[in-house]
C-alpha cells in the first residue's frame, strides 16, 4: 500500500445543460458540456483498519450532519469492485466548494475519493473502470472521475472527454441560497419537455469558438430554478454587468452562476467587484481546464 495520497476534487460547472422528460425510472435525460475549475476541494488518504472520514475547511460545517457523505459511499462501493472487503483508509476531507450549489462538490469529492484510494490502496483501476464503479454512488461522479472537459449523455453514465476545448477565464459566483434538485426538475417538468435531439459537435479550438458553440445550447433549468430561488437572477444580473463578461449562465440546477471572460485580469477584476457589492455572496474568479 501507498503511505498516503492527496487529491484535488475541482467544482462541476454544466457550460450548457439540455434536459429530456423524465423515463419510467424517475431520471431525466442529459445532454451537457462540463467543465472543471481550478478551484475546489482537497481530500487526503492514509492506511487503516477501518473507513473514517474526517471534516475541515471553511464548508465542513454543512456537512457534519451527513456522516454517510458520498466520499465514505465511493470508499464503500471501490472496495466493493476491488472485492477487499479488509481495506480500510482514514479520508481527510478539506471543504471549500458551498454545498448544494450547482457545482457538483460532493459528486467531486466522491471521485476524488475513487482515485486517491485507488492509489493507496494499488488497486490499479484505470479511470474509465473508477467512472464505472462511480455511477453506484452518483449520477455526476463518473464524470467527476475523469475531470476535465466532456460530454455527459443518458444519466451521467455516457461520458465523452473532449479532444478539442479550450481552457476559458471565468466568475463562479453563487449568491448563498442551497437550491435542492428536486423541486426544480418538477418544475421544469411541468413545462412538457421535448425528447433530446442530437446537438451539434461540442468541438472548439478558442474562447471566440467555444462561445459561437455555447451560442446552441443553453440550460433548460435556469427558468425553474430562479422561479424556486429568484436570488439567483440577481446573480445573473451581476455577472452581466461586469466589462468583458462574454457569457453568463447558471449551472446545472442552480444556484451558482458563470461568467466567461477573454482575460484572466477582467475575471478577477469582476470576481473582486462582485465581491464587494455582496460580501454574503461567494465570488470567485477560476480558469476552466482545456482538454488535455
Amino acid at each position: 500500500m501507498t503511505d498516503a495520497a492527496t487529491d484535488f476534487a475541482p467544482a462541476k460547472v454544466n457550460l450548457s445543460l439540455r434536459v429530456g422528460p423524465p423515463r419510467a425510472d424517475g431520471y431525466h435525460p442529459l445532454d451537457s458540456l462540463v467543465v472543471f475549475a481550478d478551484w475546489g476541494d482537497t481530500l487526503s488518504a492514509y492506511p487503516a483498519d477501518t473507513l473514517t472520514l474526517s471534516l475541515t475547511g471553511p464548508g465542513a460545517e454543512g456537512l457534519q450532519s451527513d456522516p454517510q457523505n458520498l466520499v465514505l459511499k465511493a470508499a464503500y462501493a471501490l472496495r466493493a469492485a476491488a472485492d477487499q472487503p479488509e481495506l480500510g483508509a482514514h479520508l481527510t476531507l478539506d471543504k471549500h466548494l458551498p454545498v448544494a450549489a450547482g457545482l457538483g462538490g460532493g459528486s467531486s469529492d466522491a471521485a476524488a475519493a475513487l482515485r486517491v484510494l485507488n492509489r493507496v490502496w494499488d488497486l490499479g483501476f484505470s479511470i474509465k473502470q473508477l467512472a464505472e464503479i462511480g455511477t453506484v454512488v452518483g449520477a455526476d461522479v463518473p464524470a467527476c472521475v475523469h475531470a476535465r472537459p466532456l460530454q455527459m449523455q443518458g444519466i451521467g453514465e455516457r461520458v465523452t472527454p473532449l479532444i478539442a476545448w479550450p481552457a476559458l477565464h471565468g466568475v463562479i459566483v453563487h449568491p448563498g441560497a442551497p437550491v435542492p434538485t428536486g423541486p426544480v426538475f418538477k418544475a421544469y417538468d411541468a413545462t412538457s419537455p421535448q425528447p433530446l435531439s442530437a446537438g451539434a459537435p461540442m468541438l472548439a479550438g478558442d474562447l471566440e469558438a467555444a462561445l459561437n458553440r455555447l451560442a446552441l445550447d443553453g440550460n433548460d433549468l435556469e427558468a425553474p430554478a430562479i422561479a424556486h430561488s429568484p436570488v439567483i437572477e440577481s446573480a445573473l444580473a451581476a455577472l452581466k454587468r461586469q466589462p468583458g463578461a462574454r457569457l453568463v449562465r447558471m449551472s446545472g440546477s442552480g444556484a451558482s452562476c458563470f461568467a466567461l471572460f477573454e482575460t484572466p485580469e477582467s475575471a478577477d477584476r469582476a470576481a473582486r467587484m462582485i465581491a464587494g457589492e455582496h460580501p454574503d455572496w461567494t465570488s470567485r474568479a477560476v480558469v476552466f481546464g482545456g482538454a488535455a
